[in-house]
């Protein structure tokens, strides 16, 4: 029986120019989820991770610390379809249309205007209200990758991984919290795509969620686990 690991990666740049760069925060989230690996003496055997900065970032923040240690880590096996899916870069498109016709958005926004310390909250609010017509298909922008073939993107990741994990072995995947989302539906069966969605805003950064894995099943162990960070510390974007 092996057990693989998937962790989201740190704190994003929420709200800045380029989202997929860590922030100071996610920087020293890392860092406490390395500290808390090496001292519970967590190895693995392979580690994955997407091609995404932010989740690149996250492992080697947690790479250097295991080196410094004198301990191994495996290097990365890039794999594409541990990527998030792009309803960001969609949103980036077609959120400055919609905030000047869309009432909900628009009520959104004037919040912010009147209190600066809505902005975080109200823009999550906003992604998510973007994130189901995105889902549901009611939104598509050329370009961008639609949530049905990131969805069948994640399958074939995880197949990739799971044809390549050999008995008892531990893995480490560097992932997102749509993309663990969709590999936890996987395991679950679990068929409503807006229900898989959704379960993206409960995935903390830096949390692993981990699996037991033998040639006939693949199946959750835990879910969404944060023992590393103190409340302050602890984000969802």
């Amino acid at each position: 029986m092996s057990k693989i690991y998937f962790f989201r990666h740190a704190q994003a740049s929420l709200g800045s120019d380029n989202y997929d760069v860590l922030s100071e925060k996610g920087e020293l989230q890392a860092l406490e989820l390395g500290k808390y690996l090496i001292s519970k003496k967590y190895y693995f055997d392979k580690i994955y991770v997407g091609t995404l900065r932010r989740q690149q970032h996250t492992y080697e923040i947690i790479s250097e610390l295991y080196k410094k240690n004198n301990l191994n880590i495996p290097d990365p096996i890039i794999l594409e379809g541990l990527n998030e899916h792009q309803a960001t870069e969609a949103m980036k498109t077609e959120m400055p249309k919609m905030i000047s016709s869309d009432a909900y958005l628009i009520k959104l926004w004037k919040e912010i205007e009147l209190n600066p310390k809505k902005k975080n909250g109200n823009m999550m609010l906003g992604f998510k209200y973007f994130l189901n017509l995105w889902v549901n298909e009611k939104i598509i922008v050329k370009g961008i990758i639609p949530w049905k073939d990131f969805r069948k993107n994640v399958r074939n990741g995880l197949k990739i991984i799971l044809k390549n994990t050999n008995s008892n072995e531990n893995i480490g995947v560097f992932s997102s919290g749509g993309t663990i989302s969709s590999i936890t539906a996987e395991s679950l069966n679990i068929k409503e795509e807006m229900k898989i969605a959704d379960l993206n805003f409960s995935i903390r950064n830096t949390s692993f969620t981990s699996f037991l894995y033998s040639r006939e099943k693949f199946n959750l162990l835990s879910f969404n686990e944060l023992p590393h960070l103190k409340k302050e510390m602890i984000t969802f974007v």
